[in-house]
Order: structure tokens, then sequence, then C-alpha cells
């Protein structure tokens, strides 16, 4: 199992929230079962690093809904999305009432603030933890949107440059823009919202922003869905905004072997040599006791112009309408 050692030195809340709370703890159970049976890792192991990454994790769950997929025997055994937190969860735990178009009813989903309710869920068998732009509190006003880079077999030099593009994009409009990985072979550019639009405002943003790249790098970058009709080109996925749409939380684990993480980078790191395979549970405590800030953290707090970005992106394509790709 992972030791305290890999345990970060510094955290931007010190100790992490509920350190010091006796009422932190949980009756976890069967740590030693195996999750990930490729690098013989345990679901102790899974705990041991969201309680030390807990610090880092913690700003992007509060308040948000969250949709949870667990693995009960680890990643190759039966899993199941659960977003209705169960009638028998602790008493202590929060919950928010969400409505569910695709269900037609109101769901009761868990709101994770601090440390206690982090290992409550995680003890289920969550190995990925999926959040919403929005808070519960104001449900129809997102902090950010996304573009999801899906490469589907395109290098991953393509991704990076594609990711670049947008950048550059967002940096000349006037645009702050953050990325991480997925956790899998892509990448996620975000774009602080600050709650100043609604969901299918933020939908067309990135929908605008995603046609602009295409258009400009129609060799690698398509908005083409259909795998078939990619070409082997990097797909810019717009279609994660919205009200009720979830992407992989910063810091989480996916369910794939050697337990990678969806990781905060610097844009200084986004090249063609960038390794994403290398960001896992064993790495990513290291590397943010070695950074001691979030690069990602911004997007929770960014408000920028957008009207005036949005004037400015119009110009680039006049006669047109934003649209979500």
């Amino acid at each position: 199992m992972i030791g305290a050692s890999d345990g970060p030195a510094a955290s931007p809340e010190g100790e992490g929230p509920g350190a010091a709370d006796p009422e932190a703890q949980v009756a976890l159970s069967n740590l030693d079962k195996v999750f990930f049976p490729e690098h013989r890792l345990t679901k102790g192991d899974l705990v041991a690093y969201y309680r030390t990454i807990a610090p880092w994790l913690l700003p992007y769950l509060r308040g948000r809904p969250l949709t949870l997929t667990r693995f009960p025997d680890g990643i190759h055994g039966k899993s199941f999305f659960q977003k209705d937190a169960p009638s028998w969860r602790p008493a202590w735990i929060e919950t928010a009432r969400v409505y569910s178009e695709e269900g037609g009813r109101e769901l009761e989903q868990y709101l994770v603030g601090d440390l206690r309710s982090l290992l409550h869920v995680v003890n289920l068998g969550t190995i990925p933890i999926h959040v919403g732009a929005s808070r519960a509190a104001d449900a129809g006003r997102p902090d950010w949107c996304s573009v999801d880079l899906d490469p589907k077999g395109a290098p991953f030099a393509h991704v990076a440059r594609v990711a670049r593009a947008i950048h550059a994009l967002c940096e000349e409009v006037g645009l702050p823009a953050f990325v991480k990985t997925t956790g899998q072979s892509g990448l996620h550019v975000l774009v602080p919202l600050g709650g100043l639009c609604t969901h299918e405002q933020a939908r067309q943003l990135a929908g605008l922003l995603a046609r602009l790249v295409c258009d400009a790098l129609p060799e690698i970058a398509t908005l083409a869905r259909p795998i078939q009709a990619r070409g082997g080109r990097v797909y810019l996925d717009v279609l994660q905004n919205g009200a009720g749409k979830t992407l992989a939380a910063p810091f989480c684990v996916r369910p794939l072997p050697g337990a990678p993480v969806s990781t905060p980078l610097r844009w200084g790191e986004v090249t063609e040599r960038l390794d994403v395979s290398r960001f896992t549970i064993r790495t990513v405590p290291r590397r943010m006791a070695r950074l001691r800030e979030d690069p990602l953290a911004p997007v929770l707090s960014a408000r920028p112009d957008l009207l005036a970005a949005l004037a400015r992106l119009r110009d680039r394509c006049p006669g047109e309408e934003p649209e979500g790709g």
C-alpha cells in the first residue's frame, strides 16, 4: 500500500479538511482487496490516495452534486453508476435534490465537502468521481465550459497541438483557459465562466471555440462525433456542457490499469513529449507537493469579460451564430 511518505509536504488547506477531527474517521472495509490487479494496487491504496489528495480535490467537489462510478470488486469486476444517494447513508452526509430530465424525477445526490464524506464515498468502491460545472445552489449557472479532446487513435502530439491552439485563441480574445489530463488518453480544456451565463450559453461558447480551432487545423481536428467519420483526427467534444452533464473531477482516479489520475497541468507541460500515463495515484501526490499550487484552481473563481470575448470571437466568423458542434 502507499505509505504516508508519498503524501504532499504542504497543501492549500494545511493538512486537509477534517484531518484533525476525529469524526473524519470512517469505518473503512476490505482495504486489502485488489482493485488494480496489473499493478497490485488495493482498495487501501485508493483510499490512501484520496485521503492525501483531498485538500486539492475537495474545492472541485464542494457544493456540486456528484455522480459516482462504483467498482466493488475492482476495475475488472462489475461496475455501476450511482447518482441517487441511498436511504441508508450516514446522517452526516449532505445531499442535494436535483431534477433529472433523463429520469423524469428528482434525485437525492451526494454533496461531498469534507474528508469524512469523501472517504465514505470512496469506501463504497467509488473510483472515478464525476462533477457538473454548476453548484447545487446555483444550478443554472456553470462555473466553466469544457472542450474534451478525444484522440481515439490520433497521436498525442496532435492532441497537444489542438489544446495549445485553443489556449492561443482564448488568449487572443481575452479568455483564461486551463488544462488537465482526462486520466485516459486525452485532455480537457476548461474556460472559467464565473457563473455569468447559462448552460446553453456555455455550450455555445465551447462550440464556437471548437469550431474555430477545427477550421484552423482541419487536418488534425474535427467536430465529427462518429469515430469512423473522424479520419484519425482529434475529436473536439463540447457535448459535456449543459445541465446535468459531467466530467471527471480534477484529481480523480480512472478505472484503468495503473490507476491513472485526471491531473491539472501547466500550459508549458502540454507538448508532444507529454506522457499522460505517468500521472497516477503513486505520482500525483508527490507532484502536488512539489508544485505547491494547483494550476487549474483559477477555473473556480475567475470571472472573465465574456461579452467582450464573445464579440471578438464573432468577429472571426461574421454572419454565424455560435453552436455546440
